[in-house]
């Protein structure tokens, strides 16, 4: 195409120079941007016509050049949202039967699964002194004997027997530190919902509400903790999930308070205390904080002890 004879090489090389000047300008228009550039540049593009909710009024939503989230991105932020609901909702469902374990009692089972142990016994055809057996299964149904506690109180002293093994008392697996406690009889003349008082001295970390069915009382390890009121502590032990050292003390026929976390227990199960009696000493909770979590119950149901206690 090239000649070297002079003013036919020079024409031609002039055309062949114009030619690939036309070539490059060409193909500059086709660039296409690198991937990353183009899943941005989707974005940018004419305004989308959104409908309103009133009429035929439609508005240009704003252009952004921000990226689009992943799709496992987006169902991660749709999981975060609803969460806390699922979980609400397992945690609100009831096994309908409880397989007895090495130091339950009725009261530690009805606690559990916040029934009234009345109305247990009932439903499992227990009488007194109401002994259930280590692998014995419960029946938590109670829909079918409702109203039925008030009738159910005549006989309450010995409810809520340790766990037996084949006739044979079994020990509880927890350290309870002897003396100390007064064995003074309880006096059921006297209303239960009076003449209650704070188990700890310590400010309220946490009040009664959604997920936390009593109190939460701050302290220092080793802190005292008093009895609320007189009664008979119808359990002592770490056998409940969530609660370590758990004590519950029965209050006439229908209220319970409990007591949970201590690090030391220093009565067992049938001791007889009065309001202010030490019945344990602080411990933390499963993440390390030094406080009391306290419960009041009537029949069966959680209630605010913030109504009980004397206001200070």
């Amino acid at each position: 195409m090239f000649y070297f004879s002079t003013s036919g090489y020079q024409i031609r090389f002039s055309c062949g120079v114009s030619l690939m000047l036309l070539l490059l300008v060409a193909c500059g228009n086709n660039y296409q941007a690198p991937v990353d550039e183009q899943s941005e540049r989707l974005l940018i593009g004419n305004p989308i016509i959104v409908a309103s909710s009133q009429g035929d009024t439609s508005f240009d939503a704003p252009q952004s050049r921000a990226r689009v989230a992943s799709s496992s991105t987006a169902r991660a932020s749709v999981a975060a949202m609803t969460t806390p609901g699922l979980r609400h909702a397992s945690s609100e469902t009831r096994s309908l039967s409880h397989r007895v374990r090495l130091g339950d009692t009725l009261y530690s089972i009805a606690f559990e699964y916040d029934l009234d142990a009345r109305n247990l016994a009932i439903a499992n055809n227990l009488s007194p002194p109401y002994t259930i057996f280590i692998e014995q299964q419960l029946n938590l149904d109670l829909s079918r004997i409702s109203n039925i506690a008030p009738r159910a109180a005549a006989d309450t002293s010995n409810l809520g027997a340790a766990v037996r093994n084949n006739s044979v008392a079994q020990a509880q697996a927890v350290r309870v530190r002897s003396g100390g406690v007064s064995r003074q009889a309880i006096d059921n003349s006297r209303s239960p919902d009076r003449d209650w008082q704070w188990p700890h001295t310590g400010r309220v970390l946490r009040a009664f509400q959604a997920g936390n069915k009593g109190i939460d009382i701050g302290g220092r390890p080793g802190d005292p903790v008093w009895a609320a009121s007189d009664g008979e502590v119808v359990y002592s032990g770490n056998g409940i999930q969530g609660t370590g050292n758990l004590i519950i003390i029965r209050h006439g026929d229908s209220y319970l308070s409990a007591y949970a976390h201590n690090s030391v227990m220093l009565v067992s199960k049938g001791s007889r205390v009065t309001a202010g009696d030490k019945i344990a000493e602080i411990g933390e909770n499963s993440t390390g904080v030094p406080m009391l979590h306290f419960e009041i119950r009537v029949d069966g149901n959680s209630v605010d002890p913030i109504r009980f206690l004397p206001k200070r």
